[in-house]
């Protein structure tokens, strides 16, 4: 194994090409089951999960704050990924109403699993 090389291919976190969602109706892929992390946003510790997602032909990373609740989007995840007991090759149907604070998300696939 050749570290440099390695190191070399390692991505920051800076390079990643990050998905924000935006009103409407999106079907997305699940190309990893996700990664828990931590980021700071508005003087608090927010706990997220990282997912590397497919929309059409192009590949992102996606932030989800872990919720708390099965109407959360991260709960809603959680009831699609226990269903079928992984995420990563698992497609959902995101619709997305609003922006900002004010903005809702609904996992057509966990509708019936609620």
């Amino acid at each position: 194994m050749d570290w440099n090389t390695e190191k070399e291919n390692l991505r920051t976190g800076g390079d990643r090409n990050w998905w924000k969602a935006e009103p409407g109706q999106v079907l997305i892929e699940f190309l990893s089951d996700g990664e828990e992390y931590e980021t700071e946003w508005d003087g608090k510790i927010l706990k997220k999960v990282r997912f590397d997602i497919k929309i059409g032909s192009e590949e992102y990373s996606w932030g989800v704050t872990k919720g708390e609740t099965e109407n959360s989007l991260y709960g809603q995840i959680a009831l699609v990924g226990a269903s079928t007991d992984k995420l990563e090759g698992i497609k959902i149907t995101l619709v997305v109403k609003g922006t900002g604070k004010e903005t809702t998300y609904t996992v057509l696939e966990a509708l019936p699993l609620m």
